[in-house]
């Protein structure tokens, strides 16, 4: 069997900027949702054109990248997906929606990143509450998690994606984690109906043989975390106005140099681990530029020129289903 590749999307948001909406009042130690301006001065755009999403489409589907893409139920707390955000047009809301169904959830895992990956919301008003996601997370149970989490997947449902994994906005549930897991594996059976879920929080980097595991395994359901192997090495593109052909290529050295020798991806393979990438969607979009999408072009051309015999690009779903069928050779690692 080949070794299973894949590639975390995380914060996209139909049209509009998770990290500009977090930067307004997400109430978080995290500097990148505290500022307002890219590092060189430029100010961080409020929203992306969907011109950017069907330039990322026409890269997965030449490629056929695969991995785990979240689409943010009610992002920044401006609306939600279903009866409209605030700044977005209903055609531009519809058209994202549209395009994220017939061309990527085909191949990437469609999951929520909770309700807002802003601040959290109380259920019974819908108003936003004085804290953030990740610090309301922080003292809650099982029986206060399940209700939130399901009310994400539900949205997702309604909008008509086949939801059944989550990922935490930061680190979301990491201080709470048996009962987050327990609450995630709950969730998804009461909407879904499924007994068979996953989860992205962690990150294994530089972690010989780093490979998901079994986080739940109770009541007839089974729970997989999926780890982030590498670093978000598209990040940087947002900081700056070069958007160069040979920037680009630097930025994809970092995972795989174009001889397919070194680089992050190769160290993981090298040390029995699944090279499971990670980019932002604003780090793609790169405040408007979209360096990152090429730099990832120029990574996926790579990968499919010096890997295509030992890697084989799965969804999320994929995965899950690998190790559920293997579940003693997916234990839990030590952190």
């Amino acid at each position: 069997m080949k070794t299973p590749i894949s590639l975390i999307i995380d914060d996209p948001a139909p049209v509009i900027s998770s990290l500009y909406e977090s930067g307004i009042s997400a109430t978080s130690s995290y500097e990148h949702v505290r500022r307002s301006q890219t590092k060189d001065g430029r100010p961080l755009l409020h929203y992306f054109p969907n011109s950017l999403l069907f330039k990322f489409c026409d890269v997965i589907d030449k490629y056929g990248i695969k991995g785990k893409f979240s689409v943010i139920p009610m992002p920044g707390n401006k609306g939600d997906i279903i009866n409209g955000i605030e700044g977005v047009s209903r055609s531009n809301l519809d058209e994202w929606i549209s395009t994220v169904k017939a061309r990527v959830a085909d191949k990437f895992s469609i999951c929520p990143e909770m309700l807002t990956h802003n601040l959290a919301v109380n259920l019974e008003t819908g108003e936003a509450l004085n804290v953030s996601e990740m610090e309301w997370s922080r003292t809650q149970t099982k029986e206060t998690l399940t209700p939130y989490i399901s009310k994400a997947l539900s949205i997702l449902k309604e909008a008509g994606f086949d939801s059944f994994g989550v990922t935490s906005p930061w680190r979301f549930g990491i201080d709470v984690e048996s009962e987050y897991e327990a609450a995630i594996s709950q969730a998804v059976y009461d909407v879904t109906g499924k007994k068979e879920s996953w989860v992205f929080l962690r990150g294994l980097r530089n972690t010989p043989n780093a490979k998901p595991w079994v986080a739940y395994d109770g009541e007839g359901r089974v729970l997989v975390s999926i780890p982030a192997t590498t670093s978000d090495v598209f990040w940087q593109t947002m900081d700056t106005p070069n958007s160069s052909e040979a920037y680009a290529s630097s930025i994809a050295d970092i995972l795989i140099t174009e001889d397919g020798k070194s680089g992050d991806v190769i160290q993981v393979l090298e040390t029995g681990g699944y090279p499971i990438l990670i980019a932002h969607w604003q780090s793609l979009m790169s405040n408007g530029l979209g360096t990152g999408i090429r730099a990832l072009e120029i990574v996926a051309e790579r990968i499919k020129k010096n890997l295509d015999d030992r890697v084989e690009w799965m969804s999320f779903e994929e995965i899950m289903k690998l190790v559920v069928a293997n579940k003693s050779e997916y234990p839990r690692p030590k952190f």
